[in-house]
């Protein structure tokens, strides 16, 4: 799936992704899959995949830079 990083909290390095179905999901540092968190910026167009985190929430994983 696809998205764009629409929140970033550095220092506790994680973020959410608002995806092409429309809903938002949150990633960890741990998630990232060939991406530094340092590299990812608002707006960033990412790959990902996505995944049922505890309590239902939505989460991704593999998350993945586009190239610009």
């Amino acid at each position: 799936m696809t998205g764009r990083i629409t929140r970033l909290i550095e220092d506790q390095q994680v973020g959410t992704i608002a995806a092409e179905d429309g809903q938002d999901y949150a990633f960890k540092s741990i998630a990232l899959g060939q991406t530094k968190f340092s590299d990812l910026s608002l707006g960033a167009a990412v790959t990902f995949e996505p995944i049922e985190g505890p309590r239902g929430t939505l989460r991704a994983n593999a998350v993945r830079r586009l190239e610009k």
